[in-house]
């Protein structure tokens, strides 16, 4: 689809950028064709010739003055051809009839064997032929012919009227709705002649053409997609008709305002435009490079880790306290964060960069734009990236940098499906390799995995007052799917350990099985630019994993509930200590949390983000669900240890790689996500102890019995709920909330896994889908038709300019005030950072990555929840 699309692309560009250049003829059919002067060479040779067949004529032959004549008209006509192609500066293509043929004219006139009975204006007087004596013509300067009829004078060509245009194609291949039609014009008016310059400037223009509105779908709905064509046109227009506009006037007028007469496509270019002024703000933090400022960025970067300062004063409160915001829900008075960034994690450029977006959102949020359905591109990967990332100039939507994943998740998603024989069952692929498989679990009396996400149907009801419920247009959430082990390797065995098949989707009431999975309709609707049956089903069901993901796991778990209030903690407890050794081992793993909790609230909910960037509910409805999952499903530190989070799941089994029975196929399924965390979490554990050994001579009761840390494990309790919730549900695991060996071990390593490893996975790795609309949509729109743009461009907005940061990783050197050199602590951090450089390099669960697998790269995991 996309190549006919970039064609159509093709020749709009060519009618805007096309320049003439030296010696090129553009012919009428479009090609190109060059100039060439050993042409003239070739025609002289040829003259020369056929002169000397002439003579040789002569010697031979009785009939002297016949044979001359004759050898004399060909000669003639030959040099006054050779004449005609060495003065014209062009020529044209054999098969543009409305060019004039100056050499067929030239012809004409020498019918006579080159003499002419009268001779033109244009000739001084008759002048001595050798072949005929007085006869020919003596043509002025500018004139040939015998008779000097035919001028030399370069005449220009002139586009004649457009043509009318031909019958308007529907872009939504259903003969409604918007379309594109063509109309030609012809380079005759004048032709070009005697070396003018051919027309420059298009022959054929494609215009957009409306066919009426389309006819009930059968669900009440009627629809049109915009087609690729039509968007060059859009985009070509935000160019003209805005090119004064600012930055500064988003700022000052306000993004709604500005944008409230104008196409959509030119709100999600000037979001863009916005974000490249933000991006470095944001980004580049304290510590980091200055990229705008070229290859002096290092010297103005700083320090990145400035030790702490001894004393500071930091208080541990509720989040309502640190937003002015009135989130209506209680639970924001039971979790917990710092009220402020610590002294030497401040950025003003940060500040700066928050300030301009509150500006430009004068109205409160962006929900004006992205609500709206229209238009709506096809399912095409590459038109949506275009047209998502025009405006944004850090770097391309197909590039890893800063931390971005960019468009790798479709190419992989198609990869996998080839291999597989080309399925279609994109659900069971992305369950197998990607994050989504964190919700799966296992019923080993029917032997099958099983994903339930009903919950959220009840937040996902339509026309709710006060905001609560599904956006108007979009597919509610909810749903459930099985699977069953397929251990096929796929094509030539490029899949070793196997992969999860789709056996049934159930949405809304229906189920749909494998018999259902074959139906040809379901396909055809598809190329058409709409889903419907299973295809529908599951493209509901990937936008509720994604919300899940998003919503539940990354901002209400990691955020939260865990990582503001352990670095606020953190700070608090050690702040007369900033040496103290587990104040040494939790500093980089708190590192900015507070920054990117407090403001990505504040962004979420007061500026309505989370409406275009985490599930297609208003975001009254999503801070309920947070609330019912808090209520119903409350978060356990024992069950976010990896061995007890399979474990609750029955999936303990998975989580380590296969054996191959005699055939060489794997026996079971591979938990590629819990295998790697449950890596990340074990060389945590083995960090910890040698901590330990090296700060305590290995004496865990010097550190049990250290006031301070008893200090922080007693205010982590009180300021982390899942701290509780394990002490009341899983009593063992964490010491009945006794500080030992044991349970320091599990809630620090645990703590560690989720903030660095997972947050990467179920943030920076989430791009993969995230950047995939195509197969794993965000938002799907209730009539099932294509790609709402304004929702995706922002939502891509969001997550390149507030999650794809530039961070600290956990790969890089550390801060040298983290260690003491008289213990030898430093040996425990390096070890860490080896077995994880190792796992990046030799582990196949590890190293597919980036371009090549659906997770980052080790040495793009950040060390925090920072993002």
């Amino acid at each position: 689809m996309f190549n006919k699309q970039l064609s159509r692309a093709n020749k709009l560009e060519s009618r805007m950028e096309m320049e003439p250049t030296d010696k090129i003829s553009l012919a009428q059919n479009g090609g190109f064709k060059l100039y060439h002067p050993d042409r003239h060479v070739k025609m002289k040779i040829i003259s020369a010739i056929l002169l000397v067949v002439a003579c040789v004529g002569t010697a031979f032959t009785a009939g002297v003055t016949i044979g001359a004549s004759q050898a004399g008209q060909s000669q003639y006509a030959a040099e006054k051809k050779t004449m005609d192609m060495y003065q014209a500066e062009w020529w044209s293509s054999s098969d543009s009839s409305e060019e004039e043929d100056t050499s067929s004219a030239i012809e004409d006139n020498v019918s006579y064997g080159g003499y002419c009975w009268s001779c033109s204006e244009n000739s001084e007087s008759r002048m001595w032929n050798w072949w005929f004596g007085w006869g020919a013509c003596e043509c002025h300067d500018g004139w040939i012919g015998s008779c000097c009829d035919v001028s030399m004078e370069a005449v220009d060509g002139g586009f004649g009227e457009w043509q009318d245009p031909n019958e308007c194609v529907a872009d939504n291949g259903l003969g409604c709705g918007l379309g594109k039609r063509t109309k030609t014009r012809l380079c005759d008016n004048p032709s070009p002649k005697n070396g003018g310059t051919p027309c420059m400037g298009a022959y054929s223009l494609e215009e957009v053409c409306n066919l009426g509105d389309c006819a009930d779908d059968g669900d009440g709905h009627i629809y049109s997609i915009m087609g690729y064509g039509e968007y060059l046109i859009a985009k070509a227009e935000t160019f003209q008709n805005n090119l004064h506009t600012t930055v500064n006037d988003l700022w000052e007028v306000g993004l709604c305002d500005l944008m409230a007469s104008t196409n959509k496509i030119q709100a999600a270019y000037f979001n863009s435009l916005g974000s490249t002024v933000m991006f470095e703000g944001v980004n580049f933090l304290r510590g980091f490079k200055w990229w705008g400022l070229g290859s002096f960025g290092d010297f103005f970067a700083g320090e990145r880790w400035e030790k702490p300062v001894t004393g500071e004063e930091i208080e541990i409160v509720p989040y309502t306290a640190v937003t002015g915001f009135n989130y209506g829900k209680d639970f924001m008075n039971d979790f917990f964060t710092a009220d402020k960034n610590p002294s030497w994690e401040d950025d003003s450029g940060h500040d700066s960069a928050i300030a301009m977006l509150t500006g430009a959102l004068k109205n409160g949020d962006a929900t004006c734009l992205t609500h709206v359905m229209e238009p709506r591109f096809p399912f095409d990967h590459e038109m949506l990236m275009q047209g998502a990332w025009d405006g944004f100039t850090w770097f391309n939507y197909n590039e890893l940098k800063y931390a971005s994943n960019g468009d790798f998740g479709y190419h992989l998603v198609n990869q996998r499906s080839e291999a597989f024989h080309g399925t279609k069952d994109v659900l069971g692929l992305l369950m197998t390799e990607t994050v989504f498989s964190v919700h799966l679990s296992y019923n080993a009396d029917l032997d099958q995995f099983e994903l339930d996400l009903d919950d959220m149907a009840q937040f996902s009801k339509e026309n709710q007052p006060n905001g609560e419920g599904v956006i108007d247009g979009y597919a509610g959430l909810g749903g459930k799917a099985t699977f069953k082990f397929d251990n096929d390797m796929g094509v030539d065995d490029k899949m070793i350990y196997g992969r999860l098949k789709t056996t049934s989707i159930t949405y809304d009431g229906v189920t749909y099985d494998e018999d259902d999975f074959a139906d040809p309709a379901v396909m055809e609707a598809e190329a058409n630019n709409k889903w419907i049956g299973w295809r529908y089903a599951e493209k509901v069901i990937m936008s509720s994993l994604l919300a899940q993901t998003n919503l539940i796991l990354h901002v209400k778990g990691l955020h939260l509930e865990l990582a503001a209030a352990f670095q606020g903690v953190t700070i608090r407890s050690f702040k007369n200590e900033v040496e103290h050794p587990i104040r040494r081992l939790l500093d980089q793993f708190t590192h900015r949390s507070v920054q990117a909790t407090n403001g990505n609230f504040d962004l979420l909910f007061e500026h309505k983000a989370a409406e275009f960037s985490l599930a297609p509910l208003y975001y009254q409805a999503q801070l309920t669900m947070i609330e019912w999952y808090i209520n119903n499903k409350p978060l356990s530190m024992a069950t976010l240890s990896m061995e007890e989070f399979a474990e609750e799941r029955n999936m303990t089994q998975f989580s380590a790689k296969p054996d191959k029975d005699a055939n060489g196929k794997p026996t079971k399924f591979f938990w590629r996500w819990h295998y790697r965390a449950l890596k990340a979490q074990n060389m945590y554990k083995d960090m910890i102890n040698c901590w330990v050994d090296k700060n305590y001579a290995g004496d865990w009761n010097s550190l049990v019995n250290d006031e301070s840390v008893k200090g922080w494990w007693n205010l982590m309790k009180e300021k982390l709920p899942s701290m509780n919730q394990a002490v009341t549900q899983h009593p063992s695991w964490i010491s009945n909330g006794e500080l030992t060996q044991d349970s320091f071990t599990k809630v620090a390593s645990t703590l560690m896994t989720w903030v660095s490893h997972i947050h990467e996975d179920v943030g920076h790795s989430a791009a993969y889908v995230v950047y995939n609309p195509v197969h794993t949509p965000m938002m799907v729109p209730k009539d099932g038709v294509g790609v709402p743009f304004n929702s995706f461009a922002f939502n891509t907005n969001a997550y390149r300019t507030f999650v794809f940061l530039e961070r600290a990783k956990l790969l890089e050197d550390p801060a040298e005030f983290w260690f003491d050199d008289a213990k030898g602590d430093k040996q425990c951090y390096t070890a860490m950072q080896t077995t994880y450089t190792d796992l990046g390099a030799n582990d196949d669960a590890f190293s597919e990555c980036g371009e090549t697998g659906f997770y980052s790269c080790v040495e793009a995991v950040e060390t925090s929840v920072s993002s």
